[in-house]
């Protein structure tokens, strides 16, 4: 048998006699291990390993030959001078020898347009199923993103070359997945419809109300639609018969005066802008709402909300923003308001309370008078940032008086508040959730993102005594930002676990 030390010398000196040779370990691996490492790797950096040696010279070819994947979006294109992006579409395009794709990526500026028709022709001819195409108007030599606006666009836009350009990307029929971005969908286009569609996005789009519901009617396998600052769009109606739409999205659709929805396969719901009237029907199978608003001039009057309210009463996860729960407080002054409205199925709440720093307890306590939930098991409370110190007129203007614990959660096990600093307002918030929630497991307090506990130790006891003057034994844990292990979050956040906000493009 071998001296094991002289193994690990004889190894040693191979690997230094290759690397002499100007070879290392993973050039020597054979071929198939080798596709399969460049495959995982975006196209920009697979191209760039041919510079790595005679080896590698035309590994990435064998690999993008073949791709299922032709992405040529905005990651593609930075760095790269307008003449140098079409050059090199075409060189890949041409070089492509796959009979069927799967996804296309698209990025356009301007003078593109006239090679934009026949690359989509290409891939519809390929059977494109996810088709990603967004105009732009900036030019791609420093990469800084600059997406443009479609009431902004260049007259010459609206030419043939870029109605042949959107045509070409109506008349692929084996689309199931669509995003547009920045572009004018006007009414001579000719779309026919895409039969096997099932997710279609619109971002910062001109449409007309009459072109988006003719779309809905010619898309019947829909089941999911984003619609992102489109403008034009003064009417939202998703109201197709037979529609299978399980998922819908508005955010920032500033021109529209009111959404109609009647879907009865609808089962998300998130909408993101100034509350508007919102008409529904036939909504039983919807599970989940987000809404996340503003105050504008054409808000929806408080009795209206109210109703919209009894309308989701039967969802099982809700968020609702600040704006939001001030219409509830606001609406129990009101002869006119149908209350209380009550949420017999909800299992999960989140409370958004950036904007009530002075009275968090009293807009939660508001709600739940107003809004009963009897089958309540976890509750996220977003903490607005808040002065440890508000004044005294503010502090007992706003508070709740004493109750003799008239609102109970039978069936509350967790709660997680975060943006939690220790302050005498979030005491008490913690203090009126402690003595109500008979069954409660876990109470979870998290700090701001850009702040710490200063005072963890003093704020441990007094968190100890509250525990000790209530009837629940929930375990409390208090934890910084940055040591949050993201295991606890609400249903409606992004990737990382944080809100999802009306900024996330």
């Amino acid at each position: 048998m071998e001296n094991p030390s002289s193994a690990l010398s004889r190894h040693q000196f191979q690997s230094k006699k290759a690397t002499e040779k100007g070879n290392d370990r993973i050039s020597q691996l054979p071929d198939a291990v080798l596709h399969y490492i460049l495959s995982l790797m975006p196209m920009k950096f697979m191209v760039r390993t041919s510079i790595l040696s005679k080896r590698w010279r035309n590994l990435w070819k064998d690999i993008w030959a073949y791709s299922t994947a032709l992405d040529f979006g905005a990651e593609f294109a930075t760095g790269q001078t307008r003449e140098e992006f079409v050059s090199t579409v075409n060189q890949y395009l041409q070089l492509h020898q796959a009979k069927e794709i799967e996804v296309f990526r698209l990025s356009l500026i301007p003078c593109n347009l006239s090679y934009a028709e026949k690359w989509v022709k290409l891939a519809g001819a390929k059977g494109a199923k996810e088709v990603d195409i967004h105009f732009r108007q900036n030019t791609y030599d420093n990469g800084y993103k600059l997406d443009c606006l479609p009431h902004i666009l260049p007259r010459k836009l609206l030419n043939s070359t870029f109605s042949r350009s959107l045509n070409s990307i109506f008349s692929c029929d084996s689309i199931t997945q669509l995003n547009l971005s920045c572009c004018y969908l006007h009414r001579r286009l000719n779309f026919k419809g895409y039969p096997y569609l099932k997710k279609l996005q619109l971002s910062t789009v001109r449409i007309t109300n009459a072109l988006f519901e003719s779309m809905l009617s010619n898309c019947p396998l829909l089941e999911e639609l984003i619609l992102r600052n489109c403008q034009g769009l003064t009417s939202v109606k998703v109201s197709t018969p037979n529609l299978p739409l399980k998922r819908l999205t508005l955010i920032d659709c500033w021109y529209a005066s009111e959404i109609e929805i009647f879907a009865p396969n609808l089962q998300s719901f998130h909408f993101y802008g100034s509350f508007i009237s919102m008409y529904f029907k036939n909504i039983l199978s919807l599970v989940d709402v987000l809404l996340n608003g503003m105050f504008s001039d054409y808000c929806v009057p408080k009795h209206d909300w109210i109703t919209i309210l009894h309308h989701l009463g039967h969802v099982k996860i809700l968020t609702l923003c600040y704006v939001a729960l001030e219409f509830i407080d606001a609406a129990e002054e009101s002869a006119t308001a149908n209350l209380p409205v009550t949420f017999h199925n909800l299992q999960e709440l989140q409370l958004l309370l950036e904007g009530t720093a002075f009275y968090p307890l009293a807009i939660c306590n508001s709600f739940f008078k107003n809004c009963p939930c009897p089958c309540l098991e976890k509750l996220f409370i977003e903490l607005s940032p808040s002065v440890e110190h508000p004044s005294t007129y503010y502090l007992y203007e706003k508070l709740p008086g004493e109750d003799p614990l008239e609102i109970v959660f039978d069936h509350l096990k967790v709660i997680k508040m975060t943006g939690f600093i220790g302050g005498d307002l979030e005491m008490q918030l913690v203090k009126y959730f402690l003595e109500r929630s008979i069954v409660l497991e876990l109470l979870v307090l998290v700090a701001p993102q850009n702040g710490v506990f200063k005072m963890k130790r003093i704020l441990r006891k007094r968190l100890s005594i509250l525990a000790k003057a209530s009837t629940s034994n929930a375990r409390i844990l208090i934890s910084e930002y940055s040591d949050d292990d993201g295991a606890l979050v609400p249903t409606h956040t992004d990737g990382d676990g944080s809100l999802v906000r009306t900024d996330i493009y």
